[in-house]
This record gives structure tokens, C-alpha cells and sequence, in this order.
């Protein structure tokens, strides 16, 4: 019986584990999606193919299989997402998280990825007061090595993107 309690204690506090994990990946795709960090790598996607369609314009590949191709950005996305989760992971709690949604989910937080001069004196403050918090000293504390964890991610990520697709390129029989 002490064992069918301890093996059942287990299992819950697994399942509360991987639920926590998987709230915490939530929220950090919430965030970059609010910071605007998957907007941007959807661009660069979009770059991608209209790069590659240039390149390969003399192996007159249909748009068909550009179509089906460009099917793959979700998915690559979602790839790139969960990298990004374990750097954030390395750098922020789920508090840390959910405080930056709260910011990003404010006026100020939506002005902040506007252009310049976009701030109102009001938003300036609360930016201000937000960068001064536990949260903001740690964004501001960990920018380098978060810089540098992006740029790797988004190095390995591009490469093994681009790859893909010219594989696929290529088993369809257009090679440059």
C-alpha cells in the first residue's frame, strides 16, 4: 500500500512538473509573440523564399511546390519557438515571464516596439518603473548573454531552415 501512495505522489507531482513546464512555455511564446520576435523571424522566412525563388528561377519550380514549402514555416516556427523557451528558461522564472506579458500587454508595453518618438511621457515612466523592478533589473542584467544565446539560436535555426528547403529542393530534382 506505502508503495501504491508513493508511485501515485510521483506520477502527481510529474504531471505538475510537465504542466508547469508547459505554462512556462506558453507564456514565453506569448511574450516573443508580443516583443515582436516572431514577427520578426517571420519576415526573415519570407526573405528566405523570395531569395531562393530568385535563385532558383532558372529551374522554373512551380509555384505549387513553393507552396507546399512555405507549409513548413508554421512548423519551423514552432521549432524556433521552443529554442527560444530553453534560453529564457537559462535566464527567467515563469514570474519573470508573466511580469514581461503583463508589461507588453499595457499601453506602454505596446509603444515600446513602435517607433521612436511614439512614447508618451506617462509611458516613459512606466517603463521606467518596470526596468527598476526584479524583473527588468534581470532583462537588463542578462541582455549580453540573452544576445548572445538569440544569436546562436538564430544562427542554427536559419541554417538548418535554409537546409531543409533546399533538400527538399533537391529531391524534387531542382538543384542550382
Amino acid at each position: 500500500m506505502k508503495k501504491l501512495y508513493t508511485l501515485v505522489l510521483a506520477l502527481l507531482i510529474s504531471f505538475a512538473s510537465f504542466s508547469q513546464v508547459d505554462a512556462y512555455s506558453e507564456e514565453v511564446k506569448k511574450c516573443i509573440n508580443s516583443n515582436g520576435t516572431i514577427g520578426y523571424y517571420e519576415n526573415v522566412v519570407d526573405q528566405m523564399f523570395a531569395m531562393l525563388e530568385q535563385q532558383y528561377a532558372s529551374q522554373n519550380v512551380p509555384e505549387s511546390v513553393w507552396d507546399e514549402l512555405k507549409g513548413h514555416k508554421k512548423a519551423s516556427l514552432e521549432e524556433l519557438s521552443q529554442m527560444v523557451v530553453s534560453a529564457y528558461r537559462g535566464h527567467f522564472t515563469h514570474q519573470d515571464v508573466k511580469n514581461m506579458n503583463a508589461l507588453y500587454a499595457t499601453k506602454a508595453g505596446k509603444n515600446m516596439f513602435k517607433e521612436e518618438g511614439n512614447l508618451t511621457e506617462e509611458d516613459k515612466e512606466a517603463l521606467t518603473v518596470f526596468y527598476r523592478s526584479e524583473t527588468g533589473q534581470k532583462i537588463t542584467g542578462s541582455q549580453d548573454s540573452m544576445n548572445e544565446a538569440m544569436s546562436k539560436i538564430s544562427e542554427m535555426w536559419s541554417r538548418d531552415f535554409y537546409r531543409s528547403v533546399v533538400e527538399k529542393l533537391s529531391e524534387k530534382g531542382y538543384n542550382l
